[in-house]
């Protein structure tokens, strides 16, 4: 079952958003449906409508975490004989929702309270995603003094881009499907595919914007300059800068950090084909905010835009990740001079 998390605005409103996700798909029965809206109910009764997240929940009420510990059980129990999988999209948001709200507490007790439904229930999996790393919520709360390790018993994967065949007939079904003009669907379909890094959200960005632009035929030289015009056209159709404005929304008490991240970025995003370490730190130290920096901050620098999916290194090269990325960056802010 699939879960936004990111629309609950405390713990006990996840509870009661799970349970109502839980029934909707059939996995929770209608009296099941029926108790949670009543736990729920005399919760809100008994706290007089203050906010549930921070506020103590009454001894004679089961507290949010015991109760999504019965609902998990629950489910299994309606399940016996199948793995029960709950995949919990933008966790790592909602988690960072409630470290700054105030109430860093409920996110360790519900990292918490995951670790153990999945320790003691065999039959059940979760899937963590969501567009904020998770490691970035769990360094906030190394702040509170919170040393665990809540997800060890988890295995990261990054979901990768389509293969270019993949990517390429996703294209072309867009393009036939918007009655986009080409000269050749097959060609123009692999360019889109190859400007869109194979990656979903940029194929459909392009499509779109073939659509809404054509006034003759696409070729896939036209497709090739899609890109760079959307980086230098009004309104930020491709939201290119999503990626520069939630560096400080990610680090905002280190703007010393945030200000060498741009800065390696700008210089990546100049190399289609990245650089090696020594020539990325030289280049880097051009900028007179990054004159002095040593190789040691840089390289905590590249591990964190690696680990955020900014980046990669192959061959003792770091670059980005993405290529579609790279040119967005590049067109919005690396040709600018240092």
């Amino acid at each position: 079952m699939f879960f936004d998390a990111e629309q609950a605005q405390d713990a006990c409103d996840f509870v009661l958003r799970l349970n109502r996700q839980l029934h909707a798909s059939g996995l929770v029965q209608d009296n099941w449906w029926k108790k949670t809206q009543e736990w729920f109910h005399r919760l809100v009764v008994a706290l007089g409508g203050k906010k549930l997240g921070p506020v103590e929940v009454p001894s004679n009420l089961l507290s949010w975490s015991a109760f999504l510990t019965q609902t998990c059980q629950h489910v299994i129990e309606q399940k016996p004989s199948q793995t029960v999988v709950l995949i919990f999209d933008e966790l790592p948001l909602f988690l960072d929702k409630l470290i700054t709200s105030g109430h860093p507490a409920d996110a360790v007790e519900f990292l918490d309270t995951l670790r153990f439904l999945r320790q003691n229930q065999p039959s059940l999996r979760m899937v963590f995603c969501g567009s904020l790393g998770l490691h970035i919520v769990l360094k906030k709360l190394e702040t509170t003094g919170y040393t665990g390790r809540p997800v060890n018993d988890m295995n990261p994967f990054d979901v990768p881009p389509l293969t270019e065949q993949c990517a390429a007939y996703l294209a072309g079904c867009l393009i036939t499907g918007e009655n986009v003009l080409c000269k050749d669907v097959a060609t123009c379909a692999t360019a889109v595919a190859r400007a869109g890094s194979g990656c979903p959200f940029y194929i459909q960005k392009i499509v779109k914007w073939m659509k809404d632009y054509a006034d003759k035929a696409w070729t896939p030289r036209a497709v090739a300059t899609i890109v760079e015009q959307a980086a230098n056209g009004t309104g930020d159709p491709f939201e290119f800068s999503y990626y520069e404005g939630r560096l400080p929304q990610y680090y905002p008490e280190d703007a010393d950090l945030v200000d060498r991240a741009r800065i390696t970025l700008d210089v990546l995003s100049r190399e289609a084909d990245g650089l090696p370490f020594d020539d990325l730190l030289n280049r880097v130290r051009h900028n007179p905010k990054t004159l002095t920096l040593d190789p040691e901050a840089l390289l905590e620098v590249l591990r964190i835009l690696r680990d955020d999916h900014y980046l990669v290194e192959c061959d003792r090269h770091w670059a980005f990740k993405l290529d579609v990325i790279r040119l967005g960056w590049y067109h919005m802010r690396g040709r600018q001079a240092l």
